[in-house]
Parts: structure tokens; C-alpha cells; sequence
């Protein structure tokens, strides 16, 4: 005789998670930086030596002059002969006045006028000497002005860089429950199990 049975057989859900972390990631990049340093400004204002060599005396010495001094030595000469003539004529106009004492004036001074015509006679004189050189000489200088100028820094700031991804939870059914009821010997009807004995 076998006895009815009410077999039940279940199966568990099974509940699986897909986990997917959080992400940070974090950068701090370089700060840029500009330095230009411009060229200091030089500005030198040179003044020369002078140097002046005169030689005029020297050449002068040895009889090379110029017009101008030629003709000032002719003026001076010219202006001495004059005196010395006037002086002269007055002697002779003395002699002249006593010509009843005796002697023979007129012919002397007749004489006297024709030796005494004016010669001019340019003798040089020596070598050019170092002391007949005028020689100046001024140094010159040097005026330097430098215009300093300041360094030009420019900096550009970076903050960091944060960077964040959420994480993620999936939930997923990897098993769905069941439940299996399985009746031997039994007929269900209606509302009751009937078996038969």
C-alpha cells in the first residue's frame, strides 16, 4: 500500500551585485612662469683729446711767414725809416742853415740821400727748435650713463584638478526562486485531496 504524498521541492532566489568602485583621480599642474629681464640702457658720450701743435715761430725762424706777419714787419720797418728820416732831414736842414760856415753840405747829403735808398733783406734765421712749438694737449673724457632696468616676472597660477566618477551597484537576479509541489497518490478536487485506499 503506498501512502499519498505531497512532495515540495523550493528553490532559493539568488541576488548578485555588479560593484563597480568610485573613481578619483587627482593632478596639480606646473604653475607657468615668465621672467624677461631687458637689456640695461648704456649710452656713453665720448669726448676726444685735443692735441694742437703750432708751429708758426718755427717757420717763422727759418723766414717762411705769412703775409699778414710780412706785412706788419714791412709796416714796422716802413715806420721806423720814417722816423729815422725825419731825424735825418732835421740834421740836414741844420747843416743847411750854417752852409755860409763853410764846407760843402749839399754834396755830402746828396751823397748820403743816394746810399741811404731803403734795402730790404730777408735773412732767416736758425733751424725750427723744440721751444719755438706750442704744443697743447686736453684730455678728453668719457661720460657713461647706465639706466638699470627691473626684471619682468609674471606667473600664471593653476589650481589642482580634482576629478571624480561615482560608483555604481547593479543589483541582478542571477536566480529566480521556485517552488515545486509535486502530489503522488492524490488527485486534488475541488476544494480536497482524494485518494484511493
Amino acid at each position: 500500500m503506498k501512502t499519498p504524498q505531497i512532495r515540495i521541492q523550493s528553490t532559493p532566489a539568488k541576488l548578485g551585485l555588479t560593484i563597480q568602485n568610485a573613481k578619483h583621480t587627482y593632478n596639480q599642474p606646473k604653475t607657468e612662469q615668465h621672467i624677461e629681464q631687458p637689456k640695461a640702457g648704456v649710452s656713453i658720450k665720448r669726448e676726444p683729446p685735443k692735441l694742437s701743435i703750432d708751429q708758426t715761430k718755427a717757420w717763422q725762424n727759418i723766414g717762411l711767414k705769412s703775409v699778414f706777419v710780412r706785412a706788419e714787419e714791412y709796416a714796422n720797418h716802413a715806420k721806423q725809416k720814417g722816423l729815422e728820416h725825419i731825424a735825418t732831414m732835421a740834421q740836414e736842414g741844420d747843416e743847411l742853415m750854417r752852409i755860409e760856415s763853410g764846407g760843402n753840405s749839399i754834396a755830402s747829403q746828396a751823397k748820403r740821400m743816394i746810399d741811404g735808398l731803403w734795402e730790404f733783406n730777408i735773412q732767416p734765421g736758425g733751424l725750427p727748435a723744440y721751444d719755438l712749438v706750442d704744443v697743447s694737449f686736453e684730455t678728453g673724457g668719457a661720460n657713461i650713463d647706465v639706466q638699470r632696468k627691473e626684471p619682468i616676472l609674471k606667473a600664471t597660477k593653476r589650481g589642482p584638478e580634482f576629478k571624480y566618477e561615482r560608483g555604481q551597484v547593479t543589483p541582478q537576479i542571477e536566480q529566480y526562486s521556485d517552488v515545486k509541489i509535486d502530489f503522488d497518490i492524490l488527485k486534488f478536487k475541488g476544494d480536497r485531496f482524494e485518494t484511493n485506499i
